[in-house]
C-alpha cells in the first residue's frame, strides 16, 4: 500500500501484478487541467485506488476520489464549495488492440462499464507502461462538475430576489396598468432588464 505523496505517473503493470493499493492526498494545485474550471486552487483531493482483477481475469481499477472544490455560483457569482465524491470502476487495457480483442470475446453486456486504455494517456517507461495518475484524477473530477454550479439556497442572489419581490408586489397591487403587468410578475426578462438598469 502506498500512502502520502506519490509521483505523477505509476508503473501500471507492477501495480496490477501486485494487487497494489494507493491511498494519497494530492493538492488541487497539482491538477492543472482542473484549475480553469475552479474559482480557486486551494484544497486537496483524497485518492483511494485498488488495482486488481475482475471475475473474468481482466484488469480492474476501483476506488474513489474525494475533494471539496471551490467554484463560482452561476446565480450570484459568489464563491461556493462543492463536495465531490467520484467512485471509479474501470476496466484497464494496454492498448486499443487489446480492447477490441476483449470486445470480440465478450458479450456487449459484459463491457458495459467504463474503460481505460493506457496507451491513450500514458508515456512509455523502461520495461512497460505508466499510468498517468494526475490525468486520471483530473478527468474524473472534471466529469463530476455540474454544468452550472449554484448554491443550494435559491435566494442566494439578493439583488435578483429584491427585484422579483418588487415585481410581484407591483403585480398584486395592479401598479402600472395593463402594459405594466405584462412586464411584471414572473417575466424574467423584465426582471433582468431592471437589474441591468440598477447596476448601470
Amino acid at each position: 500500500m502506498s500512502t502520502g505523496p506519490i509521483p505523477d505517473r505509476l508503473d501500471a503493470a507492477r501495480l496490477f501484478a501486485r494487487f497494489g493499493r494507493i491511498d494519497a492526498v494530492i493538492p488541487v494545485a497539482r491538477l492543472q487541467r482542473l484549475i480553469p474550471y475552479l474559482a480557486g486552487a486551494d484544497g486537496q483531493a483524497e485518492v483511494n485506488l485498488q488495482f486488481g482483477l475482475d471475475a473474468e481475469g481482466r484488469k480492474l481499477l476501483t476506488g474513489s476520489i474525494v475533494a471539496n472544490l471551490a467554484l463560482s455560483c452561476q446565480r450570484c457569482l459568489q464563491p461556493m464549495q462543492l463536495p465531490v465524491n467520484s467512485e471509479l470502476s474501470l476496466l484497464v487495457f494496454s492498448d486499443r488492440k487489446e480492447l477490441e480483442q476483449q470486445m470480440s470475446l465478450q458479450t456487449r453486456e459484459n463491457l458495459e462499464q467504463d474503460v481505460l486504455v493506457l496507451d491513450e494517456m500514458q508515456v512509455q517507461a523502461e520495461g512497460g507502461q505508466e499510468l498517468d495518475l494526475l490525468a486520471l484524477i483530473e478527468d474524473e473530477l472534471i466529469l463530476s462538475l455540474p454544468l452550472a454550479p449554484m448554491h443550494e439556497d435559491v435566494n442566494c442572489n439578493r439583488d435578483w430576489v429584491d427585484i422579483r419581490d418588487q415585481e410581484l408586489q407591483e403585480d398584486k397591487s395592479g401598479a402600472g396598468g395593463g402594459a405594466g403587468k405584462e412586464l411584471s410578475g414572473n417575466n424574467p426578462f423584465a426582471m433582468l432588464a431592471k437589474l441591468k438598469k440598477d447596476i448601470s
